[in-house]
């Protein structure tokens, strides 16, 4: 899966006026957005860059590796572990390009192994630098919010110590940058 380079004008780069953004990296806002395979991710990618560059913060990005289910053989469940990193690592560099792009400068990459949902909760906690999770639901209605909004907005609503911002997934590039 690629990132769409039209959903990633050139139009976003805050520089390309000669605009300066004034504030240390320690005093910015930092804007995770959690990456996955689903389409959706790519809104929640635009609105973070979007709100990052207009409020002088900065992206990083989040993805989790869950455990290969297949334990029976050590070598099999390495191997497959091994090239789901390796997909999740070229993943990442994929929309690290993109947020380059619209922001000028690479974001803040995790990787974590375990569940996405606990491996969330736990880099938050650790970074005090984390101001905002951002996350798309599923453009389609019948394949629900997701599972992480879901627990999100469920029985883990209230354990992570910054606020979600949930971003419609059907949403046009055009919506998103009106509500950014």
């Amino acid at each position: 899966m690629g990132v769409d380079d039209r959903f990633f004008s050139e139009h976003l780069n805050p520089f390309a006026n000669g605009a300066q953004i004034s504030r240390n990296a320690s005093d910015r806002r930092v804007f995770l957005v959690v990456i996955d395979e689903t389409d959706e991710v790519e809104a929640a990618l635009r609105f973070a860059c979007r709100r990052a560059r207009n409020s002088g913060g900065r992206v990083a990005l989040f993805s989790a590796l869950k455990p290969p289910e297949f334990q029976h053989w050590m070598f099999v469940g390495n191997l497959m572990q091994e090239e789901a990193r390796e997909d999740a690592e070229e993943r990442l560099q994929q929309y690290a390009a993109a947020v380059h792009h619209c922001s000028g400068e690479m974001p803040e990459i995790f990787l974590r192994d375990g569940e996405t949902r606990q491996a969330l909760f736990d880099l938050v906690d650790e970074d005090d630098g984390i101001s905002v999770v951002v996350l798309a639901t599923a453009s389609s209605s019948d394949r629900g919010p997701g599972p992480l909004i879901e627990a999100l907005t469920g029985k883990h609503a209230g354990k992570l110590r910054v606020p979600v911002t949930i971003v419609p997934g059907n949403l046009s590039p055009d919506e998103i940058d009106g509500l950014t």
